[in-house]
């Protein structure tokens, strides 16, 4: 992946300059605290989201349902302790 960080002002309007050739285009915007993402694709703002937050509660309950078919409660509750526990080791 290659990155690149560009410096821009904004303006006494609160505009930022991005590009013309995104002239006349539609962009998707994604601003956390003092964070803003944009794209110029819903699916690549939502990629790039994924990346830095991780699965969404939902999302990973669904990977859970395709992993397991129709499970248990027990089932379930004991997949979503390990998946826990896997998570929280990265971070230790």
């Amino acid at each position: 992946m290659n990155v690149t960080i560009e410096t821009r002002r904004v303006d006494s309007k609160g505009r930022v300059y991005l590009s013309s050739s995104l002239k006349g285009k539609t962009v998707y915007l994604v601003k956390e605290d003092d964070l803003l993402l944009v794209a110029t694709s819903r699916e690549r703002l939502q990629e790039a989201v994924r990346k830095l937050y991780g699965k969404s509660t939902l999302e990973e309950y669904l990977d859970l349902l395709a992993e397991l078919g129709e499970p248990t409660p027990e089932e379930v509750e004991r997949l979503a302790r390990e998946r826990t526990w896997k998570k929280l080791k990265e971070y230790l």
